[in-house]
């Protein structure tokens, strides 16, 4: 008996000191970013649950042209783009500058720069949206303060100069040193979040063409050529980094602010897959 019990606190001391190591390591600073960095490398690939085709054909049966009609009757973020126009030849900042003053009159130099956007940019290091990069020149070619992102001033700019490439093909490329970053946007789209534990590509890849309540849930396919974008739901033009930060909410996720880097990754992987669709902003959703 007394042996026994010898050898059941043995076998007890060392259960704990395994379970002592094992706790370390995963709670340790260093154990829980390795844990995490594991996590972070695995996707959960999907099978598509249609071809853009037949996403496309559903698409049509279930909403006909209702946004079409709505957009050739008027699409209200048209209003912004003029405002845009005048805020490109608008001089602001300490040197005296508008975007005109590098890009010519109305800017329109830039006809054709929104199709490379985003990209990798060495300065950040990391990616860089077409939306900063107008916050960056104005920072650090005109001496102007960034616009908020999101405020009307800033859209209507965005959409302006987006809109100057508008009827030209998409060509992000992810060579080099951008790879990394296209990689990681596309963890972040396959990464499982939040209290419902879903990520983008469950709706979007495994059930695309399914509804959600009254809504057909879109295809990742032209997700991001028609951005900044006049949406019913909001009533009012939006980015698509404040979609992905709505579908987050809704996943009941963290949302990480505008610009950030998960969100800078994300909209560089969704729009490589539009590589070769054609720019049309501003665009009209439901």
């Amino acid at each position: 008996m007394i042996k026994k019990i010898s050898n059941l606190r043995k076998f007890f001391a060392c259960a704990a000191l395994i379970l002592a190591v094992t706790w370390l390591h995963a709670f340790s600073p260093g154990g829980a970013r390795a844990a995490d960095n594991k996590a972070a490398a695995t996707i959960e690939e999907l099978t598509p649950s249609m071809s853009y085709k037949e996403y496309h054909k559903r698409y049509e049966a279930y909403y006909g042209d209702t946004t079409a009609r709505m957009a050739e009757e008027g699409n209200p973020a048209d209003f912004l783009l003029d405002d845009g126009k005048d805020l490109a030849n608008k001089v602001e900042g300490s040197k005296g500058k508008s975007c005109a003053s590098c890009h010519g009159k109305d800017a329109l130099k830039l006809k054709g720069a929104a199709t490379t956007y985003p990209r990798y940019d060495a300065r950040l290091p990391g990616i860089m949206t077409f939306a900063l990069q107008i916050n960056t020149c104005r920072q650090k070619q005109m001496g102007a303060r960034p616009l908020k992102y999101e405020s009307y001033d800033q859209l209507a700019l965005t959409m302006y100069i987006k809109s100057l490439s508008n009827g030209m093909p998409i060509k992000v490329s992810i060579d080099g040193p951008a790879r990394p970053f296209f990689e990681k946007g596309k963890i972040a789209y396959y990464k499982r979040q939040g209290q419902l534990n879903f990520s983008c590509a469950i709706c979007h890849v495994q059930y695309a063409g399914y509804k959600a309540r009254s809504n057909l849930i879109s295809n990742n396919k032209h997700h991001a050529d028609h951005w900044p974008s006049y949406r019913l739901k909001w009533g009012k033009t939006g980015s698509l980094q404040r979609r992905f930060r709505g579908c987050l909410k809704n996943m009941r996720a963290k949302r990480p602010p505008l610009q950030s880097e998960m969100l800078r990754n994300l909209e560089f992987y969704l729009t490589y897959i539009n590589n070769g669709d054609l720019i049309q902003v501003p665009g009209m959703r439901m």
